[in-house]
């Protein structure tokens, strides 16, 4: 049983700081920041405080945040999946924390070498540190999904704090500390969850789209009417590649494909919305103050044409893939459409169908990317015409164009 301790006012204040740093999502930098500085202010000594974890995110699986306080410095960075697996990452106090499931150790390093010692031990002691703390508060689930090579449960807040006070820390301040590790690990696991939802909408619905969630717009029928410049692309000769390539070769030239088109569409400041089996919908919606219609459709251009760059790039490194472009400018309904169990952030409306309908033409033709008499009106960069055409579904003909470069005329 742990022996009572009399409560600080000032760690008292501490803990209802922190509970409203979890309340209103403040940044984990701020939470930390902030931390450190009250705990200086309550006379604590103290050196350098890190503060980690696992991250539930398609690209990064670390998050590490270490404040100075000499300087007063705070420094933050996300660390991809792969440096959680490596040798570096699996020497360090942290991941002896989180794989023993330990939720509190001393180490008096200034006293000498310690058990375990870790290699950045040597580098706190060249800074003057004798003594370092380290907390590990669980979020006791396990992630069997998302770290197929980890162990169970590691999921959590980790926390060191290093002084260099001669003597180290007091019992007292120990045990000040090990009270506020619950509530210092649920404000992070708050802010890092308001934050791992905007890095999952941007990742799945994308910027544009998944602010848009975040900021109420949820319900079914939810979203207005837009302009928008609309980006459409398919892979040609899809069905052949899959039957002739294995599919591991295939799912690599997918996702090749993708880096080259969608990730242009990105560079350049559009918005993947879907992507249609081996197709992707992209927008580039227009706002008359801060994304007028003349530079949606040249960054439209410049997507295109960078896609086209990147797949001529991609010779040689693995199948040969060729794809049609389509681009339209028009206005669509921009919200959510579906069930109520489960919604679609999407576009809707004629000019979507206009644009999918568009890019046949370039299979057609001959050529790889057609532009819409909608989208050349606005467009102040060179065309040349193809001529009329009926699309299916459309009783008038319409008028296209392609790039000079891609004219056959």
């Amino acid at each position: 049983m742990n022996e009572p301790f009399s409560i600080s006012p000032m760690f008292d204040n501490l803990g209802t700081w922190l509970i409203d740093q979890g309340l209103r999502e403040a940044a984990v930098e701020d939470v930390v920041q902030g931390f450190g500085r009250g705990l200086v202010e309550a006379g604590v000594s103290v050196y350098r405080i890190s503060l980690g974890g696992l991250l539930l995110h398609p690209v990064f699986g670390a998050l590490d945040v270490v404040w100075n306080a000499r300087d007063d410095t705070i420094n933050s960075q996300m660390m991809p999946r792969s440096v959680v697996t490596t040798e570096g990452f699996q020497e360090a106090p942290f991941f002896w924390t989180i794989s023993n499931h330990n939720p509190f150790h001393r180490f008096p390093i200034g006293d000498g070498p310690v058990t375990p010692e870790f290699p950045i031990f040597e580098h706190l002691r060249n800074d003057g540190v004798t003594d370092y703390l380290l907390f590990f508060e669980s979020y006791h689930r396990t992630a069997d999904a998302m770290w197929a090579d980890l162990p169970d449960g590691m999921e959590g807040v980790i926390l060191s704090i290093s002084t260099c006070r001669k003597g180290g820390f007091a019992e007292l301040e120990i045990a000040y500390l090990k009270a506020m590790m619950r509530p210092l690990a649920l404000t992070i696991k708050s802010s890092t969850t308001h934050q791992l939802a905007r890095a999952l909408l941007d990742t799945y619905l994308g910027r544009y789209s998944g602010n848009r969630v975040l900021e109420g717009v949820v319900e079914r029928g939810d979203g207005g009417i837009i302009d928008c410049v609309l980006f459409y692309c398919d892979l040609r000769n899809s069905t052949k590649l899959a039957e002739e390539l294995p599919l591991d070769r295939y799912l690599a030239l997918i996702n090749d494909y993708f880096d080259c088109t969608a990730g242009a569409v990105v560079d350049h400041g559009g918005e993947v919305l879907k992507f249609i089996g081996d197709a992707v919908m992209a927008i580039f919606p227009v706002d008359t103050e801060s994304r007028p219609a003349i530079d949606m459709c040249r960054a439209a251009i410049s997507a295109a044409r960078d896609a086209f760059d990147r797949a001529a790039g991609n010779a040689g490194a693995g199948p040969a893939f060729n794809f049609g472009v389509s681009l339209h400018m028009g206005q669509v309904m921009y919200g959510n459409v579906g069930i109520e169990r489960r919604l679609d952030f999407t576009v809707i409306g004629p000019a979507v169908n206009q644009v999918t309908r568009l890019e046949g033409l370039c299979k057609s033709m001959g050529v790889p990317i057609v532009l819409s008499e909608g989208f050349q009106e606005h467009y102040v960069g060179d065309v040349s015409p193809l001529g009329n055409h009926i699309l299916p579904g459309l009783d008038q003909g319409v008028e296209v164009f392609t790039l000079p470069e891609f004219s056959t005329r």
